[in-house]
C-alpha cells in the first residue's frame, strides 16, 4: 500500500509539473498500479540540471529542516507541525515545477522518499520514530546538492 501511495504521489507530481494552476496535494493517498522507479544516481558522473525555482524550493525545504533542528527536545506535536510545514513547501514545489526530461525524472527519484517520509511523519506519535524519520528527510535534503546543480 505504501509503495502505491508513493507511486501515486510521483504520478501526481509528473502531471502537476506542467499544470501549475492545478493544486496537487503531496500527501494524496490513492493507489495506482505503476512500476516503481529506480534509485537516484548521477548523470554519467555529472550532476543533473535543476531550474532556479526548484533550487529555491529545495532551499525552502532545507530552511524548514534547519529551523526545526533548533528545537532542543521536540514533541510528537512538533514533528506533526514540521510535517505540515514540509508538506506545504512540497505542494508549492510541485505547483511551480516546470522541469522536463531526464533531469525531471532524476528529481522524482530524489523527491519520492521526501514525500513518503513527510507523509509518514504526520502520523508518528512517538518521538523516537519521528526523530529517525526526520533524520532521514534531513539527510535527503542534504543530498540534493550532491545530485543537482
Amino acid at each position: 500500500m505504501k509503495k502505491s501511495i508513493v507511486l501515486f504521489i510521483c504520478m501526481a507530481f509528473l502531471f502537476a509539473c506542467n499544470q501549475s494552476s492545478d493544486k496537487v496535494e503531496a500527501n494524496e493517498q490513492h493507489s495506482h498500479d505503476q512500476a516503481q522507479t529506480t534509485e537516484l544516481s548521477l548523470n554519467n558522473g555529472a550532476k543533473w540540471k535543476a531550474d532556479s525555482i526548484t533550487n529555491i524550493n529545495v532551499l525552502n525545504l532545507r530552511t524548514i529542516a534547519d529551523n526545526f533542528r533548533i528545537i532542543s527536545s521536540p514533541s510528537a506535536n512538533d514533528y506533526q507541525i514540521l510535517s505540515s510545514d514540509l508538506n506545504n513547501a512540497l505542494n508549492k514545489m510541485i505547483q511551480q515545477c516546470k522541469m522536463t526530461g531526464p533531469d525531471h525524472e532524476a528529481l522524482h527519484h530524489w523527491l519520492e522518499p521526501v514525500l513518503k517520509e513527510t507523509n509518514e511523519l504526520k502520523n508518528i506519535t512517538d518521538t523516537a520514530s519521528a526523530r529517525t524519520t526526520f533524520k532521514s528527510i534531513d539527510k535527503r535534503l542534504d543530498d540534493y546538492h550532491n545530485y543537482f546543480e
